[in-house]
């Protein structure tokens, strides 16, 4: 082959391809967590008040921890501390003392979903279904714009 860049291009252009498109599915995944609540929700913040445990064969999913008004007194002061599930407690790693972004039901403060962690500590990788989005879009148009200009 007279040109072995030409090649190289071209399979780095499929792999940002590839990866984008991964990452555009799994972010796009986890954003569905606000079709489960049904509504926009109002944004608040709260913390991984227990991790996921297995406890013989029952498994109890993690709770989070976090302030709203009360379920009989919307118009009430966020005074009402929750500890509830979120509704898409399987999208997120969640660990005991992770502060995490949430949003719940206006309507039944009790329905809740994870909107991304926040998790400092070293090591571990905070996870933000916008930022994941961003990036997918980003590799998908690099890889097409970079196959593209291969091929002229």
């Amino acid at each position: 082959m007279d040109q072995p860049w030409l090649t190289i291009a071209l399979v780095m252009a499929a792999a940002a391809t590839a990866w984008g498109a991964y990452v555009l599915r799994d972010a796009l995944r986890r954003r569905r967590a606000l079709h489960r609540l049904g509504v926009r929700g109002v944004r608040t913040r709260g913390e991984v008040a227990r991790s996921a445990r297995r406890e013989g064969p029952t498994i109890h999913p993690p709770q989070v921890r976090y302030h709203a008004p009360p379920v009989d007194r919307p118009d009430a002061p966020p005074t009402q501390t929750y500890r509830r599930t979120p509704l898409n407690h399987e999208s997120h790693p969640l660990h005991a003392g992770i502060p995490v972004v949430l949003r719940y039901d206006p309507r039944d403060p009790r329905r809740v979903v994870v909107v991304h962690t926040k998790d400092g500590r070293p090591g571990r990788v905070s996870y933000s279904a916008t930022a994941n989005l961003t990036w997918g879009v980003f590799f998908v148009l690099f890889g097409v714009g970079m196959g593209v200009a291969a091929l002229l």
